[in-house]
């Protein structure tokens, strides 16, 4: 990076020409900006050419005849995307002054400006005010505001990091004064130094897929679009944009790490409380996603105008056994393959996490120790020590009745009644029949009668001891 200085040399006759905005407002003596403009409230400013935007440190030395308030105050800008700084405009700036006579720190969007750091309140409140400034923002865009007030000891703010903008066009100061205001402010000891940002030349964004979308929320619910990085680098998404074919939107700075998944949605909160079993650590909460319609559409994954990944969605791409799809994800499986298939019917949704469907066991890995469909986890359970899971791993789509039985073949327990099953997962008999009531001492079986997407219909019966 090209090194910027800009040490105003103030005795060089060539230091006026610099600077541009309300020359005419001014006087420059004894290296010293001072207001002479007319008596009339106004806003009036200099500025000059700055591209310092990182490892950078701004100063400045601001003399105010008066306590500041809102309606009179001083800027200093660090950093801006224009060289007149009473338009709007995208930069940094110091005000001395306002509402709550500090010294303050903001970000400037356009119109609108965000605190970042401020000394402590009513710091301002007697006059003369003599105030020098500092400054700072390094490589990683941390920020650093330092002041001494009446040439005392220099004072410092926490730190923040801020990374909105990395560009700059211009440095300056501005005055905001009312009538009677109109000489009294100073500007002296100006120097900005520092580096213009070069943005670092990014890799191509691989294997970052879509696998999991909610394009039909409850009526009080919201849409999330999940994904997953399949890569063995970090991905900062805010490289990113979702899309629904016209409208876009760039998603913000999020650190996608290896093997994690993101639930990108305008409400965490909403979200959670529609899914509790969902990975709230991994929600991603952004101000609107793009209008994905109830019954089908398209949902894009950009990077640089290019696609990186997509999905065509239809209400006929949920299993036929679901009367209404609504509050049902569709779930890639596996997370880079082609087939979509409906969440199973116990989360109906796992925004944020490994989807239900996904035939990777809990542990992590892929193999359950049996060839069978379905096992238990005892040949025999005692309920006052343990319940009885019943574990399962079959095709994605499958549908399953599941009751328990006794000796003399009648039904006491239903564990499954016409669910969409996870293609991994499990349920659990805590010994107790439909009534609530404790089972008594002896032989159950367990019968399960489940059907695949293609049709084929299966069944399963397993005997299970129950003592105590």
């Amino acid at each position: 990076m090209k090194k910027m200085l800009f040490l105003w040399l103030l005795l060089q006759p060539c230091f006026l020409l610099a600077w541009q905005g309300d020359v005419a407002c001014f006087q420059y003596n004894n290296a010293t900006f001072t207001l002479n403009a007319p008596a009339v409230a106004d806003t009036v400013y200099l500025s000059t050419s700055s591209r310092a935007a990182v490892n950078a440190n701004w100063q400045a030395t601001v003399q105010l005849q008066y306590v500041p308030s809102s309606s009179n105050l001083a800027r200093v800008y660090v950093m801006a995307d224009t060289t007149c700084l009473t338009a709007p405009l995208c930069g940094y700036f110091v005000q001395i002054g306002g509402a709550n006579k500090t010294i303050a720190l903001y970000r400037q969007d356009e119109t609108k400006n965000q605190l970042l750091l401020a000394a402590p309140d009513a710091i301002l409140s007697q006059a003369p005010i003599d105030v020098h400034i500092k400054v700072t923002r390094n490589q990683q865009f941390e920020w650093q505001l330092q002041y001494a007030l009446d040439k005392g000891t220099w004072l410092s703010t926490t730190t923040i990091l801020d990374d909105t903008y990395t560009q700059s066009k211009a440095w300056g100061f501005s005055c905001k004064f009312t009538k009677t205001r109109n000489t009294a402010f100073a500007f002296s000891k100006l120097s900005a130094v520092g580096d213009a940002y070069q943005a670092p030349v990014l890799p191509p964004i691989e294997h970052l897929y879509i696998t999991e979308v909610l394009y039909d929320p409850f009526p009080d619910g919201v849409d999330f679009v999940e994904l997953y990085n399949a890569s063995d680098a970090i991905i900062n998404l805010n490289r990113c944009v979702l899309s629904a074919g016209k409208k876009e939107v760039r998603l913000p700075a999020y650190s996608l790490h290896p093997e994690q998944y993101v639930a990108i949605t305008s409400s965490d909160s909403i979200l959670l409380e529609q899914y509790p079993d969902a990975c709230y650590e991994n929600f991603l909460q952004v101000p609107t996603l793009p209008n994905w319609v109830n019954d089908s559409g398209r949902v894009y994954l950009l990077s640089d105008a290019a696609v990186l990944d997509s999905m065509v969605y239809s209400d006929k791409m949920h299993h036929s056994q679901l009367y209404d799809a609504e509050g049902f994800s569709l779930e890639r499986v596996p997370v880079d393959g082609v087939d979509w298939f409906s969440a199973s019917s116990d989360v109906m949704a796992t925004p944020g996490c490994r989807n239900s469907q996904s035939q990777i066991l809990p542990d992590g890995s892929t193999e359950s120790g049996t060839d069978k469909a379905f096992w238990l986890s005892d040949s025999w359970f005692a309920p006052q020590e343990q319940y009885l899971s019943i574990y399962h791993r079959v095709e994605e789509g499958t549908i399953a009745n599941a009751w328990v039985y006794n000796l003399q073949g009648v039904p006491v327990y239903r564990l499954y009644n016409n669910i969409l099953l996870a293609a991994v997962g499990s349920t659990y008999w805590d010994g107790r029949d439909d009534a609530g009531e404790p089972c008594s001492v002896g032989i159950y079986m367990v019968v399960i009668e489940y059907i695949t997407l293609s049709g084929k219909v299966n069944g399963v019966k397993i005997p299970v001891a129950l003592g105590t």
